[in-house]
């Protein structure tokens, strides 16, 4: 009888534990951030996740999620925030913001480009090489090794918008008789293209875009195009349109969250900005949590500007 007494107040001390460590856990403040399944996005959610934990005392949870999960999640409260939404990747995205159900409190970045690229060097020894149409003139720099007698351009992988979108500037502009355009199966593949030629000093001209890693680490030129227009784009007329990459908080974070709030809202970077650090997480062989704090070591002019003055003192001290 003892022992089975003994047992009962120990079972009942251990129950009482759980549930006083699970009333502590659930009043600690924290917040759930969604991160899609790039670079980029990483980048800044280490950024925000150090920011937060080391200047505002709160615990961040960072959760992997699609666009459309991501979406769903901030229309359900299932995560508190999205650092990088490619908004134009969000179909009902307009609709969503008047609706309420969820809100856009800054733009991370709107100045990104895509198109094709040269090396900037190449530009350089050729400077008539400007417009996308002044390929017509050059196409003995860029020899189809499979084919000599026409000129290759490289575009990324089939199914594609963009690879769609180039096909269709090819025919638009008369390129198809000049060259022959490659898509590649991959983005790795299509960057280890551009890689070698630049390190070897060659000619190179293909798809790219920003932010990436090559485009911060490799000194590339966007090939100049006609302003975009909607009605011209889908016969692959004129430029790639800029996406607002903004920053969105489920309905209610104000309230939860007053400070974060305002961190956030004021939370803004750069398309060079993003390529440097996955230029620097690419070099160095390391996480976005090193790049975290490589941008916080190097842009301190740029992040005190988001955050108060107690959290910028504990931030240093932290650094």
């Amino acid at each position: 009888m003892k022992k089975l007494s003994t047992k009962l107040f120990a079972l009942a001390l251990l129950l009482l534990s759980v549930m006083t460590l699970a009333a502590c856990t659930s009043n600690e403040k924290s917040i759930t951030l969604g991160e899609g399944d790039w670079d980029s996005n990483a980048i800044h959610d280490q950024i925000a996740k150090y920011i937060i934990e080391k200047g505002y005392d709160t615990e961040v949870n960072v959760v992997l999620a699609d666009t459309s999960l991501m979406v769903s999640s901030l229309k359900s409260q299932g995560i508190d925030v999205a650092l990088e939404l490619w908004s134009d990747n969000v179909v009902t995205y307009n609709g969503d913001i008047e609706a309420g159900l969820y809100e856009e409190v800054s733009i991370n970045f709107a100045d990104n480009k895509q198109g094709l690229y040269i090396p900037r060097y190449l530009q350089e020894q050729n400077p008539g090489l400007v417009t996308v149409e002044d390929l017509l003139d050059y196409q003995h720099l860029f020899p189809d090794p499979d084919n000599p007698s026409k000129g290759i351009i490289y575009g990324g992988p089939e199914g594609w918008s963009a690879t769609e979108f180039l096909h269709n500037k090819m025919d638009a502009y008369a390129l198809d008789a000049q060259y022959n355009f490659k898509p590649i199966d991959s983005n790795a593949i299509l960057s280890a293209t551009l890689k070698q030629a630049y390190e070897s000093g060659e000619p190179w001209v293909g798809y790219n875009w920003e932010p990436t890693w090559i485009m911060g680490l490799y000194d590339m030129v966007l090939l100049e195009d006609t302003p975009y227009s909607e009605s011209d784009f889908a016969s692959g007329v004129g430029a790639f349109p800029s996406v607002d990459v903004t920053v969105v908080v489920r309905t209610g974070f104000q309230e939860d969250f007053p400070e974060l709030y305002d961190f956030f809202s004021n939370y803004q970077t750069s398309t060079e900005i993003t390529n440097l650090g996955l230029a620097y997480m690419q070099e160095n062989e390391v996480e976005a949590y090193d790049a975290a704090i490589w941008f916080l070591e190097n842009y301190e002019d740029l992040w005190s500007t988001w955050v108060t003055a107690e959290a910028k003192t504990k931030i240093l001290a932290s650094l």
